[in-house]
């Protein structure tokens, strides 16, 4: 009986952020790491899959217009967008996440909780995993409080979804 908190993705997505805030060229291997992740696989559909995400950061790391196919392209490419132009709240959301412990929340069996740059939903639960979108959790920066997404302290909302 365990739950497991997984950032594979989102440090991927730090350096990415980094690198392009940097203006240093993040190559299409790098990307298709991020959008083939197997992680990023159990959110993916017929409107958001590995394609969507190679396009949305390409464009951002290469300063391209990028006009997404639907809702959640576009709104994936905004969020990406935005982290990158506030890399202090974006930092402030990453540091508690690193190093967040949710072994006090009860579970039956075993839960990965998984952070992933996601597009228009909160979350996703399939299986033993429970996926949140990162651009929903929201940081305080002027008190310095805990972790929030959907007006809920983090860790009580991971435990209202087990």
């Amino acid at each position: 009986m365990a739950i497991q908190l997984n950032m594979e993705v989102m440090e991927l997505m730090l350096y990415y952020w980094q690198a392009t805030s940097d203006r240093e060229k993040v190559h299409e291997s790098f990307l298709m790491t991020i959008a083939g992740h197997e992680l990023m696989k159990p959110v993916y559909d017929e409107e958001f899959h590995t394609e969507s995400v190679r396009r949305a950061l390409s464009a951002v790391t290469n300063k391209e217009r990028f006009t997404g196919d639907n809702q959640k392209e576009s709104r994936f490419w905004n969020n990406t967008m935005w982290a990158l132009e506030d890399m202090g709240l974006m930092e402030a959301m990453m540091a508690p996440l690193k190093v967040m412990n949710l072994d006090d929340i009860g579970v039956e069996g075993d839960l990965d909780v998984v952070i992933l740059p996601l597009h228009v939903d909160t979350f996703y639960r399939k299986d033993n995993c429970l996926f949140i979108n990162f651009f929903r959790i929201q940081a305080d920066l002027i008190t310095g409080g805990p972790l929030q997404i959907d007006g809920m302290e983090l860790k009580q909302w991971i435990a209202s979804k087990v």
